[in-house]
């Protein structure tokens, strides 16, 4: 056993413990410690730092990685098409495979122990095995057409059948229908079908921009627009695009939705009555020009609300201290919400909250150590306001401290980088 002191223990679930100590045991939590450290064990100590949680990112798309600092200034649906015709027309799995194992790197490196992964391929997923990062990769369908859901669902069935033989308790695989521009009627309801059968979970892009909402409530947009030139029949629903998901039985306690952005007091009563679960992604949002999601009235709801970073194609790092600041600015919430929504929310969103999230006897040793700039103040404060990822001094997994050679993993995403 080895015990880690630290000015400040963030357990995330309790107040702060000054001069306290974790006791782990292999890959496990023994005790959160507030006074002496028991004789005969081992002791590393980190004057003028804290021990916090292994942050959750919530919402990512790890195979995304190479396409940081590619986009900027484009209207959101000009956003999906160049990256949908980069991603296939212009990437091999070689390049999506480094840039996997570059996001998961980078993560770790900045104290996410734990990701909910969004992939189209499964690149994310293998990085996650091979570096151990923890969390549930959701493989994405898509397909618009009414008849083309049998065949998306046949494909779906046969990727997660073969990711599935390398789950753990805290390394799962969920289903991502994509969005309502992108997945049809039938086909959402073949997913959740598909997903309350095999006891998966699920995770969707919902409620993120006002074209979205005009191409579910009206059926109009350029969402709608693209549709009918591809002869593909557009039905105005004339409801939200979370009351359209609930009607597909979507909603649920098995159900993460994504953004939430473009959501009301009506969308917010659904959301609370299914027991669904929401990630925003703050900086991702305003860097697509999309507005500020009600995080705070959904919270007063007591809706659970996870952070995320989204991908770098439209974020510039996967920093959850950066993501932690702004939703504390843009909702006025107090830093000790912002930590929990950085940790044991996102553990809860993700079903893995019995194992992850906070620092709790029983629990699987992911923790890392922060400097912080003054210990001897509040250290929430100070790190969810000050801190940066500079600042991140260790990261463990499992009890064991994580070294990843970040420089040969970036030369290899520098040599397959596409241009647009």
């Amino acid at each position: 056993m080895i015990a880690y002191q630290a000015d400040w223990i963030l357990c995330g679930t309790q107040p702060p413990i000054p001069n306290g100590f974790l006791l782990v045991d292999r890959d496990r939590i023994a005790t959160v410690g507030r006074s002496e450290v028991p004789q005969g064990v081992e002791r590393l100590a980190y004057p003028g730092c804290a021990i916090a949680p292994g942050f959750v990112n919530a919402h990512a798309h790890l195979e995304l990685t190479l396409f940081h600092d590619l986009f900027h200034g484009l209207a959101f649906p000009d956003w999906i098409r160049l990256l949908t015709r980069l991603k296939y027309e212009k990437c091999s799995r070689e390049a999506f495979r480094a840039s996997a194992r570059l996001g998961v790197a980078e993560m770790l490196r900045g104290g996410v122990t734990t990701v909910g992964e969004v992939m189209d391929i499964p690149t994310g997923w293998e990085a996650m095995l091979e570096f151990g990062l923890q969390g549930v990769a959701y493989q994405e369908v898509f397909g618009p057409a009414e008849d083309a859901a049998p065949q998306a669902l046949r494909g779906l069935r046969e990727k997660v059948e073969n990711y599935r033989k390398h789950e753990t308790s805290t390394q799962r695989v969920g289903l991502s229908p994509h969005a309502p521009f992108s997945v049809s009627p039938a086909l959402y309801e073949r997913v959740r079908d598909f997903a309350r059968r095999d006891g998966l979970r699920m995770t969707a892009h919902i409620a993120e921009s006002a074209d979205e909402t005009l191409f579910v409530r009206d059926g109009d947009g350029p969402f709608a627009d693209a549709h009918r030139k591809r002869g593909i029949k557009v039905v105005p629903r004339a409801c939200s695009p979370v009351a359209y998901l609930d009607r597909m039985g979507l909603l649920g306690p098995d159900m993460l939705l994504v953004h939430a952005v473009e959501t009301d007091d009506e969308d917010h009563a659904l959301i609370q009555a299914r027991g669904a679960f929401v990630v925003y992604c703050p900086k991702s949002n305003a860097y697509l020009g999309h507005r500020i999601a009600p995080v705070a009235a959904m919270r007063s709801r007591g809706i659970p609300v996870a952070l995320g970073t989204d991908s770098l194609a439209s974020n510039d790092g996967f920093d959850m201290f950066a993501e932690m600041r702004m939703v504390v600015e843009q909702q006025q919430l107090r830093c000790e919400d912002a930590l929990s929504m950085a940790t044991i929310e996102g553990a809860r969103a993700l079903g893995l909250e019995m194992e992850l999230g906070s620092l709790e006897a029983g629990k699987r040793a992911d923790f890392s150590v922060i400097t912080l700039q003054d210990s001897r103040r509040d250290p929430l404060e100070e790190m969810v306001l000050r801190s940066t990822l500079a600042d991140i001094r260790k990261t463990f997994l499992g009890g064991r401290e994580v070294n990843v050679e970040m420089e040969e993993l970036r030369k290899e995403v520098a040599r397959l980088q596409v241009q647009p």
